[in-house]
């Protein structure tokens, strides 16, 4: 079932608007692409390696060369959003479980996420910055960039959950296979997310929009069980 609520947010005024801090500017600077490629060769291959999955296997359910995978995994090359997304699909996680770091506070430990250290995943037809703990067993909460021509995948798409989406800036079309929905500045869509779907930019400016999908955890054990540790 699909939803959308056409409101309009008021902007903020420019006498309103909060300054840019010095902690914001350096959000940008996160963590280095080099270390981002690190971080997700890494657990990439110590979850393939708790779910005894070949690089093989897991290369062809991601439909990537196994010469990629074992770059991606080596840290010597970095995997488009495209590619994470389905790698993380071909191992029975979400995404942003990839970017977890070694030495990353566990949800449990701090309550918040400081705008410096979402995980982001950088490709040039969208960017996705986690907002919330990358481990967080009942949302994912992303702030999406899409320029121009962008899209969040290749093809529609269907996982576990329910998605919920409010448009910041610009417009966004989220597509479906019986129709699609553009939704402006202020709109809101919510629907199941076992509805094959994904969003994609056709206007001429870059569109900003917060994504968020609710997880069962108990719902989505089962759900790996049954297809053997990976998403379809």
């Amino acid at each position: 079932m699909t939803s959308v609520v056409k409101e309009r947010l008021r902007p903020l005024s420019e006498e309103t608007r909060e300054p840019e801090t010095e902690q914001a500017r350096a959000g940008s600077a996160r963590q280095s692409p080099r270390v981002v490629t690190e971080t997700v060769g890494r657990r990439v291959r110590t979850i393939r390696g708790e779910r005894g999955l070949s690089a093989r296997t897991v290369a062809a359910a991601a439909q990537i060369s196994p010469s990629l995978l074992s770059g991606i995994e080596r840290g010597t090359a970095s995997p488009s959003l495209v590619s994470l997304v389905a790698i993380a699909e071909a191992l029975g996680v979400r995404p942003g479980e990839l970017l977890e770091r070694d030495d990353e506070a566990k949800a449990g430990e701090s309550n918040v996420v400081r705008k410096e250290e979402r995980r982001v995943i950088d490709d040039r037809r969208c960017r996705r910055e986690y907002l919330m703990h990358v481990d967080d067993p009942y949302l994912e909460v992303a702030e999406l960039l899409l320029p121009s021509g962008g899209a969040s995948r290749p093809a529609l798409a269907r996982h576990s959950g329910r998605d919920y989406a409010i448009v910041l800036t610009g417009t966004a079309t989220v597509e479906f296979a019986n129709g699609s929905e553009v939704l402006s500045e202020g709109d809101y869509i919510a629907f199941d997310s076992d509805a094959p779907h994904r969003v994609v930019n056709n206007s001429t400016e870059e569109c900003r929009l917060i994504w968020i999908v609710a997880y069962n955890p108990e719902a989505e054990a089962r759900r790996r069980e049954l297809h053997g540790g990976s998403l379809p």
